[in-house]
């Protein structure tokens, strides 16, 4: 009896002190790109990996799991991956927010709505024209971006090691 009740108050302990990240349970919607470049340039000393992304584009839905597993392996305050939705404003309710509860996104998700797309696609990289999807990875002065799917982890994780050093 004894163990019975030591056992239920461990587990009561564990259960109460155990923190679950449910960043996506609410998608922020940024408005204008400046919001987002502030929040990249809040900290130089993680290494960004920002995804540029929709639920209507076959490749970026297909290299997704890549940065599922990259986030498994670093720590957040190491790594952070940012899945940067560029659909359509209207479309978050209808098709960003079930697309993300419907397969379980792991990497925090960000709707950009700024739809001056010629005003912000040369702040990310200069060879960017806003076709999807588009990876930037950066840490304070290292850049990496790259127009189209990462084929493999491996591939992503050598464009992190990259920008790492």
């Amino acid at each position: 009896m004894k163990y019975c009740f030591l056992l239920l108050l461990t587990f009561a302990y564990i259960s109460c002190n155990v923190k679950v990240d449910n960043h996506n349970d609410v998608i922020e919607i940024i408005d204008d790109f400046s919001l987002l470049q502030k929040r990249l340039d809040s900290d130089t000393s993680k290494i960004w990996v920002v995804n540029f992304w929709a639920t209507t584009c076959p490749p970026c839905i297909k290299e997704m799991p890549h940065f599922k597993d990259l986030q498994a392996q670093y720590d957040t305050d190491e790594l952070k991956v940012l899945l940067v939705s560029l659909d359509s404003p209207k479309s978050h309710e209808k098709r960003v927010v079930p697309f993300v509860k419907k397969h379980n996104i792991i990497p925090e998700v960000t709707h950009l709505t700024d739809d001056n797309f010629s005003a912000w696609t040369d702040k990310v990289d200069a060879s960017w024209f806003g076709a999807l999807p588009a990876t930037l990875i950066i840490k304070g002065e290292k850049r990496y971006f790259k127009f189209g799917m990462y084929e493999s982890k491996k591939e992503l994780e050598d464009a992190v090691k990259n920008v790492r050093g």
